[in-house]
């Protein structure tokens, strides 16, 4: 039986509080559903770009858009077949989410044949791998084993401990541990010839949904990972082989794991609230850019119109436009006038 060790520190309960208030903040923020529909697209083109990029895929984040958007880019073929791959695997998560089932062993393997088709042969998408795994990185022009998976004829039944741990567990831990567990256990099998870090971040997705904590189907923990993906590596980096890190105390990844989340768990609760509807007030979107208005406003108490045009990254009209607009709608309130005129949230949209 598969039985993780870790301790549940000071700082995991700090952090797992902090996700809990922020999870609060974004359930009772009263966003219309065009705006959640642009959170969530937004937060498909990130975990796109974010999770196919830290497997090496060279494509930019305006060239993911443009694929995701059905426009010709110019790439390998196989940069743009990960790209449309992983959004068909995200898409079936979304639809899997509705069958309200538990977590289980054959959603890696659907996930898997998702993520690979057209890049691995019929024989190894969707299926165990067929022989051993080695990790290996070139340091100094020098090729440097990293790590060794478990023998393939192990691999099965490693799978079928793990998922059975984590139906067990929910009872006794928090969602974002058992999220945490998963996601250093999982990746630690490699159970798939290639994708298994894909599929890694597609899983802990999941179960993270299952529970409720997909802030709206907003949350994105990729683009985490991606901006230093050394520091990502090196948290999972427990043991040079399986069998040390299976008997490896994987509390420091779990601290790195959950910090992540509740950092990207703040900025997507801040977002959400200040871009709620003031109270009174008729449904309106917002543009990212007037989110980040509102946003500054919250942080600082006021903006100027210079500090605004710094925000859009536009011409001082475009500036005015978008501040008249949060204005008129209710979000802010004009004081002062010429050069001394700023803006201040209403008093009614203070939540």
């Amino acid at each position: 039986m598969y039985r993780p060790i870790f301790t549940i520190t000071p700082q995991l309960n700090t952090q797992i509080a902090q996700i809990e208030k922020f999870r609060q903040i974004a359930e009772n923020s009263r966003i219309i559903p065009q705006q959640q529909i642009l959170l969530r697209h937004r937060a498909m083109q990130e975990s796109v770009h974010s999770s196919t990029s830290i497997e090496g895929n060279p494509l930019n984040q305006q060239e993911v858009m443009s694929v995701l958007s059905g426009k010709r880019v110019t790439a390998l073929e196989q940069s743009i077949r990960e790209v449309t791959n992983y959004k068909q695997a995200l898409d079936w998560v979304e639809k899997h989410l509705e069958s309200k089932q538990s977590l289980a062993l054959q959603d890696a393997f659907a996930l898997h044949a998702l993520v690979v088709v057209g890049l691995l042969p019929p024989e190894k998408t969707g299926k165990i791998r067929p022989g051993a795994v080695y990790i290996v990185d070139e340091i100094n022009e020098v090729e440097v084993l990293q790590y060794t998976g478990p023998v393939a004829q192990k691999v099965t039944g490693l799978l079928k401990e793990l998922f059975s741990w984590i139906s067990q567990a929910s009872q006794l831990h928090h969602p974002v541990l058992l999220a945490g567990v998963l996601h250093f256990a999982f990746l630690a099998i490699h159970p798939f010839s290639d994708g298994n870090g894909r599929v890694t971040r597609l899983l802990t997705k999941l179960l993270l949904s299952q529970h409720g904590y997909d802030f709206k189907g907003a949350l994105v923990l990729d683009t985490y990972y991606a901006q230093n993906r050394l520091a990502y590596y090196q948290a999972l980096s427990l043991g040079k082989t399986y069998q040390e890190r299976k008997t490896a105390d994987i509390t420091s990844w779990l601290e790195y794991f959950v910090a992540g989340m509740s950092i990207e768990a703040e900025s997507l609760a801040e977002e959400m609230s200040v871009a709620s509807l003031p109270i009174g007030t008729a449904s309106v979107v917002l543009s990212k850019e007037e989110i980040a208005v509102l946003s500054f406003v919250r942080q600082f108490g006021a903006i100027s119109l210079a500090e605004a045009k710094e925000i859009v990254a536009g011409t001082e009209r475009t500036a005015q436009r978008r501040l008249k607009k949060l204005v008129d709608e209710g979000f802010l309130r004009q004081v002062g006038q010429a050069r001394k005129t700023s803006y201040l949230f209403c008093q009614k949209s203070s939540q």
